[in-house]
Formats: structure tokens, sequence, C-alpha cells
């Protein structure tokens, strides 16, 4: 292993040289390779037998060597994901606070710094615009962003900026390895040198990565199992994957990611919730403030909320077969169309089929029978309570 990680690391000061570019693969179009960014540990990923694929102008391991085993290490021990595609925002000046906590949908006047929160964008109708992760620091806030996101969000807050005393700061490449499973708080606290497991769900903690790069390890449940996100800007995190690996911390890709979201019953901006969809209809409890006041699409919540206006809500099926449906498949009662699968998977977990989907509640119950048309084919589905997999299982 040692041989192992000096051969990465070598390779790694070659892609963090100034000038350095991919070398396309026989075959490739150069162009389209040329604009693709790496992630500064494709060496570790290579190594551990990766296979990759392209993700909004991300090179990123889909996954390594067998998906169920890559859940599995995650729902009965620990394993981590690369993150380090996701960008990171800072907003800086005296009227950050007040300028954000007027665009998103919880309460960023109660959180300090040492806090973090996830929210939902919003447009006037509710309408989900993106989502992100703030990051409440001493002086500025820290946006975590999606790779895809990233430029649609960074419009919203230039178009939403008029007098306010903000600046923005592209923080640029910044590592970011999550760690998910019943032991990833005693890999992270060996990491970090601090036991994370006295954190709160949401709070985060700072620690030295290096002589010149700080980094952040905050507590949160993404897959339902006790989770850890830990990032710095500007430093590659190299050496806490090397030490994640020795504690024998599985590399997980993101397809197995995927899964592991869909099992948790946790929406994803552009696959369940979008600009077709109302923030009532997809956001989980706590990524609303019901009592914070004013902030774009808070009218339309407050009218949905109180007066019960809200005809569909993203629902959990279970489908017979082995044939996962895919984004849009109509979901459909009799002849009567009640809505469409959002995401779906085969679960190992669970050993069957589920998917997501957006449905009328009017129109659904427990007891009856549906169906997904998957391209012509009838899938047998039922409805089944979210989530799908439950933390221990």
């Amino acid at each position: 292993m040692k041989q192992r990680f000096e051969l990465a690391r070598t390779r790694l000061r070659r892609v963090q040289s100034p000038g350095w570019r991919p070398k396309a693969p026989s075959g490739t179009n150069v162009s389209a390779e040329s604009r693709m960014q790496e992630l500064q540990l494709r060496p570790y990923h290579d190594l551990s037998g990766a296979i990759f694929r392209a993700e909004a102008g991300w090179s990123i391991p889909a996954g390594y060597d067998s998906l169920d085993a890559e859940v599995r290490a995650i729902r009965t021990r620990a394993g981590m994901i690369d993150l380090s595609d996701r960008a990171k925002i800072e907003l800086a000046g005296s009227e950050r606070v007040p300028f954000l906590d007027g665009l998103v949908t919880t309460d960023l006047k109660i959180i300090g710094p040492g806090m973090s929160t996830y929210a939902l964008l919003l447009n006037e109708k509710s309408r989900v615009l993106g989502d992100l992760r703030v990051y409440a620091l001493a002086d500025s806030l820290v946006l975590d962003i999606e790779a895809s996101q990233k430029d649609s969000i960074v419009r919203l807050l230039e178009k939403a900026r008029v007098s306010d005393d903000v600046e923005f700061r592209d923080l640029g490449l910044c590592g970011h390895i999550e760690v998910h499973g019943p032991s990833a708080g005693e890999a992270v606290s060996a990491i970090v040198g601090t036991d994370v497991r006295s954190l709160s769900d949401n709070a985060f903690l700072t620690f030295s990565v290096d002589r010149h790069h700080d980094g952040r390890a905050m507590r949160l449940r993404a897959f339902g199992e006790d989770g850890y996100a830990i990032w710095s800007a500007g430093a590659s995190l190299a050496e806490a994957w090397e030490a994640l690996v020795r504690r024998d911390v599985t590399p997980i890709g993101r397809d197995a990611a995927e899964v592991l979201r869909i099992e948790s019953s946790v929406p994803r901006f552009g696959a369940d919730m979008g600009e077709d969809t109302l923030a009532l209809e997809v956001a989980p409890e706590s990524a609303i403030s019901y009592t914070k006041g004013c902030y774009v699409g808070q009218e339309t919540v407050a009218r949905g909320t109180y007066v019960g206006q809200v005809r569909r809500k993203l629902l959990g099926l279970r489908i017979e077969g082995d044939m996962p449906p895919v984004r849009g498949d109509p979901v459909s009662r009799g002849e009567q169309k009640v809505g469409a699968v959002t995401s779906a998977a085969w679960s190992p977990a669970v050993g069957w089929v589920i998917a997501l989907a957006l449905l009328r509640v009017d129109a659904v119950s427990p007891t009856d029978a549906l169906f997904v048309d998957r391209g012509g084919w009838s899938l047998r589905a039922r409805l089944h309570p979210l989530p799908f997999v439950r933390p221990g299982a």
C-alpha cells in the first residue's frame, strides 16, 4: 500500500503542476477532453480501479468494483465519496446574512458560527430554482453547491444583489470528502484529531489540514447513517484520503451514492425537484422555515401550508421485477395518470426496485395497484413508506 500511495502522490504532484492538462485517450475528442475537469484525487481513484463518467463538466468516479458492495459498506461499516467537484462560494460583507436570508428557505438569522443549514432557492411562485448548504463562519458565509448548479446560483445571487454590502468570492478548487456509515465517526475523528461524534447534526468544527490550510468537518445524515463532510479550500485532502483507506473505509462511486440517496428518500435538484415543482411538494421538512418571515416564494409556501393547496407530493414506490423505470415514466392507477417517476434504482439493501415519484395525493392510496409505463412495459407498483431503508438496515 505504501508504494501505491507514493505512486499516487507522484501523479498528484504532476496534476497540480502549472500548465498540466490530461492526455486524451486515443480516439477521443481532444477539445471535449480538454474542457473536462479532473478531481485532484484522480490518481487515488485510478489506483482503486475507478470507472469514470462525465458530469457537469467533471470526470467523476461512477464506481470502483461492485455497486452492491459499495452500498453495503456504508450500511454496515463506512464508505467515502470524493465530492471535490462541488463549488464553494464565499459571501462576505456586513449585510451578507440579511441578503442571503431573503433568498433561501431556512432561517439564517438563528445559526451562528460553527453551524450549517441545507436550504432551497425559490422563485416568486415557490418553484425550486436550486439547493445548497450554507456554512456560517465568524466573518463570512460559505455556500456549498453542486457543480451543475454553480453558474445558475451565482447568476441568481448577482441578480438579487442591488446595494447590499455583500461580496462574492469563488474559493476555487476545494478538497471535499464525505464519509458515511456506522463507523464513520471513529474514522473521521482519527483524521481530524478531534472526536467529531460530539457534534450535533449540521454543526462543524475547524481543524488544521497542513501548515497552509484549514479544514471543516461537519456532521450530517445524507443517507440516513451517521455521516461527515470534510472540506478545505485549496487543499486536495490527499493525506486524509490515504488515512481513511488505511482505516479500511471503502471508496464509493457516484452510482452507489445515487442508490443510497434514493433508499434514503433524499430529493435531488434536477431529478426530483426543479422549476416544475413547488417547494412543498418535494422539500425535506427541515429545509423550510415557517417562522422566519419574508423570502422569495414565502407567500406561496405559507398559503400552501395553511390553506392546504398542495396536490402532489414526492412519494415512494416499490416496483415488481428487476427493471428500474427512468425519470418521467408515467404512473397510473387504472386508466388514470396520477404522476410520474423522478428517480429509481435497484436497491441492494431491500432486494427490489424502488422509486421516488411525484404523485397526486388525492388519487393514490397504499392499497392501490399502480402501474409504471417503462417504454411500453407495464411495471406493477405500490406505494411504500419513506425512507425505504432506515439506519442500521
